[in-house]
Order: structure tokens, then sequence, then C-alpha cells
């Protein structure tokens, strides 16, 4: 199991398919890696950014069988994640409740910076208004 999860070696190119060069490569890895919300920094093990280097790789090989550059892959994916972010979500929930004069959740438990002066009801209100 280990060798289909890490088949090649960290920064290796050996299984990648029409490679550029390995600085372009590594700089590429690294948005990989911050389009995940991941650091590119040393703070993970060295198993663990072997891991993410071998899936960077079959990253970059669907999108090169795709027929795309990985860099507009890389766009595409960072745009369809963005359309998907908690914070998005959040802020697109919260205009929503403010469009049909409701609360949700979310405001009870966290508050919201784009509605704070709102007035929150306390948990025992909110169980009752649920419950009822």
């Amino acid at each position: 199991m280990e060798q289909d999860l890490k088949p090649w070696d960290l920064y290796s190119l050996d299984g990648a398919e029409q490679p550029e060069c390995l600085d372009v490569i590594k700089e590429s890895f690294t948005r990989y890696l911050m389009i995940r919300g991941k650091k590119a920094n040393n703070a993970y093990t060295h198993d663990a950014l072997h891991l993410a280097w071998c899936a960077f790789i079959r990253c970059w090989n669907a999108a090169g069988r795709a027929g795309v550059s990985f860099t507009l892959w890389r766009v595409d994916n960072e745009a369809a994640r963005t359309t998907h972010s908690i914070g998005d979500l959040q802020t697109r929930v919260c205009e929503m409740a403010q469009r049909e004069w409701r609360l949700g959740y979310v405001h009870l438990v966290e508050g919201c910076t784009r509605c704070q002066d709102r007035p929150r009801p306390t948990p025992e209100k909110w169980e009752r208004q649920v419950m009822s």
C-alpha cells in the first residue's frame, strides 16, 4: 500500500508525464499546497510532503491527459474552491437569512461579522424556537 501512495521519491519527476523543469514544477507544487490550505514550509514531516508530492504528480498527469495545462487546471481549481469556501458559504447564508428575515444557527453560536449588530437569541430561546 505504501508503494501505491508514494510511488515516486519526493521531488522526483519520474512519474510526471510531460514535465517541465523541476523549478517550475516545484513552484506549481507550492501553489498546489496553498490551494489546499497547506503551508509550503518545513513544518510538515518528510512523509507528509512525500504524499502531497505524489498526489500533485497525479493531478499534473490528469490535467495533461485532459489536454489542459496544469496552470489552467490550477486556476479553475482555485475558482471552484473559492466558491465552496466556508467563509464564502457563511456570507451567502447570512445574506439569504437577512433577505428572509431569518437567523441561522451560525449566528447564534459564532456570530457573524457582517451582521454582528443584529440581536441574537439566547440558546434557550433558540431551542424553544426550533422545538416549537
